[in-house]
Parts: structure tokens; C-alpha cells; sequence
């Protein structure tokens, strides 16, 4: 692989990346329900897997789409599938293709947004995919109260509709969760194209003071899958965190500071 990774952008003392904060550049090209989401990916770390994984003219997917920023590579020359569980994300997703269609005319005929839950998507058959880039859902998060109230407060959304979504991996215990992502991660390979690849975007967290290693994990589970590992493929940016993340910081609580972008190949 001759491409570095954001090779533009300056590093931390540890090596991890440091994209900007991105909320102007994104108001330039997603509409104002997309941009007050607390869980957004950020745009210039989208923007630097796409430009590390794929080339242009290749089809990308996001099985778990959220607001949809993936659907910046439709500008620079990719196709782009988003997957959404909730019918409101849906909603938001397909607002958030017509103001690119606006600001790009005809970017909006290379995305393609589907209502339905990856794992009844998923996969897709016939060597059609080259990439899959996406940020798992975490066991448990609509169980964590304070989690929802912060984003209801942020986007004034509503999250027990989304909490209320059949197979939403957010509800389900880590044990389940486990048993499902690994399932998902097999979907994923089996819809790539041979020498397609699978982006990770995952951050360990804190459970009762201890750090629980949720990135090992996912990419333990994706090699039993039949995914190749390449630890120089294993990014780390300093991620800002959640709103929440701020307050416990700011009250001496340990927080977990760094995401990692695993890069996962399917052999030729």
C-alpha cells in the first residue's frame, strides 16, 4: 500500500491524528437536523478513509449509516449505499442527499439509502461492493439514561424510537452483542468484492474503572470471520468524544480519548 494515511494532517505526541473539528465544514454541506446529531462522524476522518481505502468509481457502504456521512464520497467520484435501521435517520438521510444534490447536481444518483436492519440487508451477492466503512453500534447504549437525555437535549430527538428498533444492537447485552457484530462482520465479508476491504471505526470505553477493549475485540472477531489484519492498517485519532465525555473529563473520570480506524482485507 503506497497511500498514507492523512498523511495532511498533524499527530499528537502519541501518534494519533488530529482532524479538525469540522461543524463549519459540515454546515456547508448537510442540513441543520444532520449537523445537531451528538454522534456524527467526523467529516475530515470519513473524508481520509474513503481517500485511504478506495479509488474513484468504487462502491462504498455503511451498514449502520446513522446521518449519513459517508455520502461525502459521492462527491469525490464514489458510489455510496447507507443502511439505516430508524425510520427517522431514514428520514435524515434522505434530506441530507438532496442538499448534496443541490450543492453538487447529480451527486444524489450515486447514493442509494435503505430502511431496514443491516443484518436483514446484508449480504449483498454478486462482487458488488469494494468497501465497507462504518462505526458499530456499542452493546447496551439505550440502557445508559444519561446518554439519551444529553441527546435529547443536543438534537431534541426522541431515541426511544430509535431504542425501539427491532435488532438495534444498542439494546442488546454484551454477550448477544458479541454473538450479532460477529455475525454482521461475516455478512460484511461475504458482500465484499475479493481484495475489498472493511473500515472499523471503534472506541474502547470505561466500565467500572476498568477499560474494556472493545477494539481488540472487534478485530479478533472480524479475522475468525476470515478478514486479514495488517497491524500497520491500525490508526488511532484524538477523538473529541461525546457531550458527556467533556463533563466527566472535566470532573477528573477517567475517559478514553483515542478511536481507532481498523482496516480489515478480504484476500483476492
Amino acid at each position: 500500500m503506497s497511500k498514507q494515511f492523512a498523511s495532511e494532517y498533524p499527530r499528537t505526541d502519541e501518534g494519533w491524528v488530529k482532524f479538525p473539528a469540522d461543524s463549519a465544514y459540515r454546515k456547508g454541506m448537510f442540513p441543520e437536523e444532520v449537523n445537531k446529531h451528538p454522534a456524527k462522524a467526523n467529516v475530515y476522518l470519513i473524508q481520509s478513509i474513503i481517500e485511504y481505502v478506495s479509488e474513484p468509481g468504487q462502491l462504498l457502504l455503511d451498514p449502520m449509516a446513522g446521518t449519513g456521512t459517508l455520502m461525502v464520497g459521492a462527491l469525490i467520484g464514489r458510489d455510496i449505499i447507507c443502511i439505516e435501521i430508524s425510520p427517522l435517520f431514514y428520514k435524515i438521510q434522505m434530506d441530507a442527499r438532496a442538499y448534496l444534490e443541490k450543492i453538487a447536481p447529480g451527486t444524489g444518483e450515486h447514493i442509494s439509502i435503505f430502511n431496514l436492519p443491516c443484518q436483514q440487508f446484508l449480504p449483498l451477492h454478486g462482487d458488488v461492493v469494494d468497501h465497507i466503512i462504518f462505526s458499530p453500534q456499542y452493546a447496551g447504549i439505550m440502557y445508559k439514561k444519561s446518554v439519551n437525555d444529553q441527546w435529547n437535549k443536543d438534537i431534541g430527538y426522541d431515541f426511544v424510537e430509535y431504542g425501539n428498533q427491532p435488532l438495534n444492537l444498542g439494546n442488546m447485552s454484551d454477550f448477544i452483542w458479541g454473538h450479532e457484530m460477529e455475525m454482521i462482520y461475516k455478512k460484511c465479508y461475504d458482500t465484499l468484492k475479493p481484495n475489498g476491504s472493511m473500515t472499523l471505526i471503534v472506541k474502547d470505553h470505561i466500565e467500572k474503572g476498568q477499560r474494556v477493549q472493545l477494539v481488540q475485540k472487534a478485530t479478533d472477531a472480524s479475522i475468525r470471520t476470515g478478514f486479514i489484519h495488517n497491524p500497520d492498517e491500525h490508526f488511532k485519532w484524538a477523538a473529541p468524544g461525546m457531550p458527556y465525555t467533556a463533563a466527566r473529563r472535566a470532573k477528573g473520570i477517567e475517559t478514553v480519548d483515542d478511536e481507532s480506524i481498523v482496516i480489515l482485507r478480504k484476500g483476492g
